[in-house]
């Protein structure tokens, strides 16, 4: 029997109470009548019902909304029946299965309770001084803003960041929650403007023609979610502040893995925060929850005033504070250059393989390696056929990526075991093969 960490497939398996279970339909007699014309008339909607008629067209294949059975130490999961080493995961250094994170979230269950049960803008516990101090600390900068999440940091920050007869220049390529954070801040009057290329000249340009005679936030990742890919960010950099503005960078993707002691990849390509705006996450290589933004403590007091989500927003729980810190300490620690070793070295096993299988792939500076596939129903099939072979990856597809650009996003963690790493390129060889997928120097299939 295969052994998982301290069980075995069979013991895994032992626990599964309903392998596939989903939540599609409401319980049988529940009264739904009330809400079906309602569902009706949402179904109608163009892109709502395209998407419809694909999921259904497409059943068992497209791998979303799944639900987890059971996980491991090592990487496994049980989804509907099958065990498969887990490549879906953003807990990038493996600090979700960390104990100092476990002790941490239950010591401090007790004496502060499950939730404090107050917005930040009444009371917060001490705790999360404690945890804005030690990122602070971590990052070198003079103070951070902690949020529930990141989506909720860019939804309640590019509004406050902003006023009325500003600029907002958004990159195109940027996360969704910037992207619906800008709208709010073009709605309260700010200019927004879509950067279609992150380079300078095409930002340069572009702030021009505003005549915007304001402020300038240029908002932009520093690591892009699907690809893996990172902008020019210190070329941005010093153009937005030659025009007189600043740039805001939402570096969820690279929090805690790129960049020096994993300050990020603005921290990477500017040398420091000291004039920049980084959005990080406390989830992902954290592991925890959470968003934050680097500021002054002056800065931040302006940003409680102007921060909706922060005034009508709740709280990261206390335990979650407090593993933050314990995060914070071992990225701080000779530890996390050993995580991060571990990390690096399964990136490049990876990255390598698919070089030497000529497979096409963006990303590899974070632990985001996307493999170019094209088109959407291709995507599909080859996520279920490497999911049959034991793996799990994202099928990333329209509206994430461009509708021609479908790609399987696999997100490597310092606890795959090698053995998984090796597993998944042989499985990828076959898939590519059997399905005739692109390969370097062969066009994407449109």
């Amino acid at each position: 029997m295969t052994k998982i960490g301290q069980m075995t497939v069979g013991s895994l398996m032992g626990r599964l109470s309903g392998a596939g279970r989903r939540r599609d339909a409401a319980p049988p007699g529940f009264p739904t009548a009330g809400l079906d014309p309602l569902t009706e008339r949402l179904s109608q909607h163009k892109v709502t019902r395209i998407a419809l008629s694909f999921l259904d067209a497409n059943a068992g294949l497209h791998l979303k909304d799944l639900l987890l059975d059971a996980a491991t130490d090592d990487r496994r999961v049980v989804i509907d029946g099958h065990t498969v080493w887990n490549f879906g995961s953003d807990s990038f250094l493996g600090l979700d299965r960390h104990p100092r994170v476990h002790d941490a979230i239950r010591d401090a269950l007790p004496e502060w309770g499950a939730h404090n049960g107050a917005s930040r803008a009444f009371s917060s516990p001490v705790l999360v001084d404690e945890a804005e101090e030690k990122l602070a600390r971590w990052l070198g900068v003079p103070d951070t803003f902690i949020f529930p999440s990141v989506t909720l940091a860019n939804i309640g920050l590019l509004p406050a960041v902003t006023q009325p007869g500003d600029l907002l220049v958004v990159d195109r390529e940027s996360h969704d929650s910037v992207h619906q954070g800008a709208k709010l801040a073009a709605a309260a009057g700010a200019r927004l403007e879509v950067l279609a290329t992150p380079e300078p000249r095409a930002l340069e340009k572009l702030v021009a023609q505003s005549g915007c005679r304001g402020g300038v936030v240029l908002a932009i990742d520093g690591v892009y979610s699907m690809s893996g890919r990172t902008p020019p960010l210190a070329e941005l950099d010093a153009t937005i502040r030659r025009l007189g503005g600043i740039m805001y960078v939402d570096d969820a993707h690279g929090t805690g893995v790129v960049g020096p002691r994993g300050r990020g990849a603005a921290a990477a390509a500017l040398g420091s925060l000291d004039n920049v705006l980084m959005v990080g996450s406390l989830s992902k290589a954290f592991s925890c929850l959470g968003g934050f933004v680097t500021c002054t403590p002056e800065l931040k007091t302006v940003l409680k005033i102007r921060s909706s989500t922060f005034i009508f927003g709740g709280p990261v729980p206390p335990p979650y504070l407090a593993a933050v810190s314990a995060v914070c300490d071992i990225m701080m620690s000779p530890e996390y250059d050993l995580l991060l070793a571990a990390l690096h070295a399964r990136i490049r096993r990876f990255t390598d393989g698919l070089d030497t299988l000529g497979i096409e792939h963006h990303g590899g500076d974070s632990a985001i390696v996307s493999l170019v596939v094209g088109d959407l129903e291709k995507t599909f099939h080859a996520g279920r056929n490497l999911f049959d072979r034991g793996f799990y990856a994202q099928s990333a597809t329209y509206p994430a990526v461009p509708i021609h650009a479908g790609m399987l996003r696999v997100q490597i963690n310092a606890n795959h075991p090698l053995e998984a790493i090796d597993g998944l390129l042989n499985a990828l060889a076959d898939v590519w093969q059997e399905s005739r997928l692109p390969r370097r120097g062969r066009a994407v299939t449109r």
